[in-house]
């Protein structure tokens, strides 16, 4: 009975032994957990931030680095641009908007808190599995991916190119508005617009100025309303309207260096419109001097070479012309002097 008793006794014991065990086990591995999904997040944090700094503040992103980044647990918000920059995808919003996002990304550096939120990019041509992913057939799109949420296409999180437009400071004002960040933009200074502020200035007081020593004669004066009209189709026609209603960019930047004209026939920039009503204020005026100015010429030597040089600069202009659909569509079939 006794040896009984000292059994069950030492069962008993060991029955505790056993329990205490599982249970410290238990705890630690509950407390070692934390620590551990802590330390992982931090590199993640810190990778993210490495890449950025070196990037002024865009994390270029492929396949793999989107799906790690995306993987929970994840405790920063991520924007990210789905692009194709390539010549082979002739996306030419791709580059319109590629400019201005980079300029938002920029300012990635001046966050007091840089873990909070991450900017990247990706690019179709080593994301493809992504576009597939999420059922995207169509670039450039920017998603917004919240802290703590699985990487889905909330159309809450989905900036609208089609309505905001491609300037960096609609953009922003949405991402700071999401992000509860204070992101700022530092655009560079524009030499060229304050150029053509410039010109557009002094023409207006020169205007000024003959319309107040001769404004009767001026208003009265059929050549005056001539131009006036001619200025007013060459604005129209040049797309100064689509402009002020899609408010492009007014320079792009392509993978070359700066882009002057916009690929694809339902995209253009600023400068462009500048460039097209130049050309056809050239091919206007030289119309209007071969019917009206060279027919007035008595010398007929001076006459042959005024139209010459006429019918030479109106070929010229026309063949500048059509080389511009060239480069917006390069399917366009046709060409005059330039092949």
């Amino acid at each position: 009975m006794g040896r009984f008793s000292r059994t069950i006794l030492l069962a008993m014991v060991l029955a505790l032994v056993a329990i205490f065990s599982s249970t410290s086990s238990s705890s630690f591995a509950v407390d070692a957990q934390p620590a551990s999904t802590q330390e992982h997040l931090q590199k993640k944090v810190s990778r993210l931030q490495a890449k950025a700094s070196a990037n002024r503040g865009i994390v270029e992103l492929d396949t793999k680095a989107f799906d790690e980044v995306m993987a929970m647990p994840r405790n920063y918000s991520m924007v990210v641009l789905f692009t194709a920059l390539g010549p082979e995808f002739k996306c030419a919003p791709c580059h319109l908007f590629d400019s201005e996002y980079r300029l938002v990304g920029a300012g990635w550096s001046k966050l007091k808190d840089k873990s909070k939120l991450f900017i990247g990019t990706l690019d179709f041509r080593v994301g493809q599995a992504i576009f597939q992913k999420f059922g995207m057939n169509s670039a450039p799109s920017v998603l917004y991916f919240p802290a703590s949420e699985t990487a889905t296409i909330n159309p809450l999180n989905r900036y609208e190119l089609h309505k905001r437009g491609f300037k960096a400071e609609p953009f922003l004002e949405w991402l700071n508005d999401k992000a509860g960040t204070e992101l700022q933009i530092n655009r560079p200074f524009d030499f060229m617009a304050l150029g053509v502020k410039v010109l557009m200035t002094v023409g207006v007081c020169l205007w000024a100025y003959v319309l107040y020593y001769k404004a009767g004669k001026i208003f009265g004066s059929k050549h005056f309303w001539t131009a006036v009209s001619m200025i007013i189709m060459v604005v129209m026609i040049s797309g100064h309207m689509w402009n002020q209603i899609r408010n492009p960019p007014y320079m792009a930047r392509g993978r070359d260096g700066p882009a002057f004209i916009a690929q694809g026939f339902q995209n253009q920039i600023g400068i462009e419109t500048q460039l097209v009503a130049f050309i056809y204020t050239v091919l206007s005026g030289t119309v209007i001097a071969l019917i009206g100015l060279v027919p007035r010429i008595e010398n007929p030597g001076s006459q042959r070479i005024a139209v010459l040089a006429a019918m030479g600069l109106l070929v010229f202009m026309y063949s500048v012309l059509i080389q511009f659909f060239k480069v917006k569509n390069s399917g366009y079939p046709f060409a005059l002097l330039f092949w």
